[in-house]
């Protein structure tokens, strides 16, 4: 349809060239969001081991695992930008590293583009933390409110867990 444009003079060259440029930065972002939703955290306590499932770029399946052992305590916090997240972390037992567990919706979205989202916790990531905590004898340091993450556990499946 596009060269037909073209040929009947509808569209110049530079409105193409802008065109797909834009849909393959908007074709990568989907991309990247799609490969990071295939990522999984399973805590087994029997095993004593954090196992990562993910896939490479072409979905070929990763996977990694983590001694529970190294990990002392889970937190909960509202990484801000123009999407906000709320994240729920493993923190290693020096407390320096963070490893990304689950990602999910803040609780008080902020009611119009120009106000601040309140400090409100996702049920669901308050549910995990409080039961991951309870379940495996770490510490809960609870929810942190709106903070920039940390230092990330440089996670061994190539995967970008710093996202937010």
């Amino acid at each position: 349809m596009a060269v037909f444009g073209l040929l009947l003079g509808f569209l110049h060259t530079e409105n193409l060239i802008m065109a797909v440029v834009f849909s393959g930065v908007g074709l990568i972002l989907f991309w990247n969001k799609l490969i990071a939703s295939r990522r999984q955290v399973t805590l087994n306590a029997s095993s004593g081991q954090v196992t990562i499932l993910s896939v490479s770029a072409f979905f070929k399946p990763k996977q990694c695992s983590y001694p529970l052992e190294m990990f002392g305590s889970v937190q909960s916090y509202v990484l801000q930008g123009k999407s906000p997240v709320n994240r729920v972390e493993l923190l290693t037992k020096t407390g320096g590293e963070a490893l990304l567990l689950a990602l999910f919706e803040p609780a008080n979205v902020a009611p119009s583009f120009f106000s601040f989202p309140a400090d409100g916790e996702n049920k669901s990531a308050e549910r995990l933390r409080q039961e991951i905590a309870g379940q495996l004898g770490l510490l809960d340091r609870g929810f942190l409110g709106n903070r920039m993450f940390g230092v990330q556990l440089k996670d061994c499946c190539g995967c970008s867990v710093a996202k937010g």
